[in-house]
Formats: structure tokens, sequence, C-alpha cells
């Protein structure tokens, strides 16, 4: 797919969209949601659709993804920095310079779930990490949920945290055993939720990469057999500076 004028218009995001910013759990971290992110959703998401997905080995994502072209990136920089700056989650100073992006879908059995994807994860412990997630899909999803860690009260794992946590983490699974063969949707025995996005088509979600979250997935998932029921998402990491 080259980067011209059409694909351009394509990738036009909307400067009327609906913004407001969630402060949650115990520190009130800002989780920004925005509807009508996108001036061409449908387009996008029937772009998404026909994309040639693979496995992503580099990481842990329970699914399918595609790159996004660099139209989108250089595009959903441009619109996001001073949505940022406007609602303090960013400073004046400081903007989205490089992203990672990602249509993506979710195609993992329960069944077939490590134990670490059977938990909330955090995406980085850098505090200029950002993650985002715009949802292209039906509201027979659900969105994202963001947790906190029951036996240390963490909700965001930072370079001062981390080996703590991991400590306190192999603890549980010594007493509790590896997680059920199931997604994280809601409470569990380890992790408390905090809070909850509604999925909206068109609607997104910006967060802290390291807040522990997780897509809310229905515990026990197949994957759907016709492309027409994915739960397709593009997903981005945003790095500020």
């Amino acid at each position: 797919m080259g980067d011209g004028s059409h694909d351009a218009a394509l990738f036009a995001f909307n400067n009327d969209a609906e913004v407001r910013v969630a402060h949650i759990g115990r520190r009130a971290i800002p989780v920004t949601l925005i509807d009508n992110v996108l001036r061409e959703p449908q387009g996008v998401a029937s772009l998404g659709f026909a994309q040639s997905y693979a496995a992503d080995s580099s990481n842990l994502y329970p699914g399918l993804r595609a790159p996004m072209p660099g139209i989108f990136s250089t595009a959903l920089r441009a619109w996001l920095t001073p949505i940022l700056q406007r609602t303090g989650v960013l400073e004046d100073n400081r903007a989205i310079y490089r992203d990672v992006s990602f249509f993506s879908v979710v195609t993992t059995a329960s069944t077939d779930l490590l134990p670490i994807q059977r938990i909330p994860h955090y995406d980085s412990t850098d505090p200029n990490l950002f993650a985002a997630v715009i949802y292209l899909c039906g509201t027979s999803f659900s969105g994202t949920s963001f947790y906190r860690h029951r036996k240390t009260g963490y909700e965001e794992i930072t370079e001062e945290n981390r080996h703590n946590y991991q400590i306190a983490l192999d603890s549980d699974m010594r007493v509790h055993g590896a997680p059920q063969k199931e997604y994280m949707n809601g409470d569990s025995v380890l992790f408390e939720a905090i809070f909850s996005t509604e999925l909206k088509f068109n609607s997104a979600v910006i967060y802290p990469g390291r807040i522990l979250h997780a897509g809310n997935i229905k515990r026990q998932f197949e994957p759907p057999k016709d492309k027409s029921d994915w739960r397709l998402t593009v997903t981005s990491l945003l790095q500020s500076a």
C-alpha cells in the first residue's frame, strides 16, 4: 500500500473528536478516552479486514498483526500530540515523536494461552511511553480494563518496583498455581479491576504503557471463523519526549 493522496485522506483524523480524561486508581493515572476518532472509519476497517496478517514472535500479543503504513503514523502523531497537551497528559513542550502501529486481531483460543497471557500486562516501565487502541469492531466485543495487583497494590510497574512485582507474582504463582486457561476479564484472585472502557466503533483509549491492563476478551474465547466477526483494532505504542 502506497502513501499517496488517497491514503492520506483515508487516514484523516477528526479534529472535532470528543475527548475526556478519566483519572483512575489510587494514583489518579490519566486515561484518555476519545470518540469519533477517524473521519473514514469504515474505510480504515475495510482496509484492516483486507490485510495479510502474521503472528509477531517479538511479543506476547495473543493474535495476528499487520503493520500500519507510515502515512497513518504521521497523521496519528500530529493529531494526538495537541490533544494530550490540551488535556495536560503531555506538557506543552513535549510531543509524540515516534510510534509503532499495527492492525491487530485477537485469534488465540483461551486453551492455547501461555500463563503470562492470562494476567494483566504492562508494555514498558518507561514513563514517556503511551499505548493507544482504536476500536474498529462492533459492540459485541468489549473494551480494555486496568488493574491493581492485590498483593502489592501496584497499578503501574516502574523501574523502581518492577523487581518487587516479579517477586510477588512468582509468590502468587507458587501459592495459587498458574491462572486458569482463560482471558483476563474482570477481578481475579490476583488482580482487581480498577477501571474499564466501553467499546464503541471508532473510539480510542490512550494510557501510560506501564499501567497493568488487558483487553476485555471473553474468558472462554474461540477465534472467529469469519473475518467480519474479528475484534479488529489499531494498536500503537507511542514514544514521547
